[in-house]
């Protein structure tokens, strides 16, 4: 076990003596063995896989379709939109090719309209905004400017 009830973290100054050995039942109930928490991860990155695999299993997932680490030497700027049940969120992520990350970012609420009728309508007027305010539109000069996408609500 990483540590006991005799542990000097789990002991309570000015605890009697039937209450610190409540305390101590409590946390035997939160502490795990090596060959405990191995089962749990040999369980957990099952489930994981399983998942991967098929529709209707216990833990959903979806592949990332990432097929390398970065290395810090990546550059550029990359930008995403993120669309919750309540706000609609802008990023531009600058690479500097030296481990150097800078961001921007903005915020926007979602309308009930939005919600309704005109959601690509609002997110296309977000875009236009967040470029427009950073002095970023394109001119038709530069390549299209990739975006990637994300729904973070059910």
């Amino acid at each position: 076990m990483s540590s006991s009830p005799s542990d000097p973290r789990f002991v309570i100054d000015g605890a009697t003596e039937e209450q610190q050995t409540a305390i101590n039942e409590l946390v035997k109930q939160f502490l795990l063995t090596d060959d405990q928490l191995e089962t749990i991860t040999k369980e957990f990155r099952r489930r994981m896989e399983e998942g991967l695999v098929a529709d209707g299993k216990v833990l959903k997932m979806i592949p990332s379709y990432v097929t390398k680490r970065p290395k810090g030497t990546e550059t550029g700027s990359y930008y995403a939109i993120d669309l919750g049940g309540t706000n609609l969120r802008l990023i531009r992520v600058t690479l500097d090719g030296k481990g150097g990350v800078k961001t921007e970012h903005q915020k926007f609420t979602l309308t009930e309209e939005a919600k309704a009728r005109t959601l690509f309508d609002f997110i296309a007027q977000c875009v236009e905004t967040f470029l427009d305010d950073r002095n970023l539109r394109p001119t038709g000069q530069q390549p299209p400017i990739n975006m990637g996408f994300t729904f973070s609500y059910p």
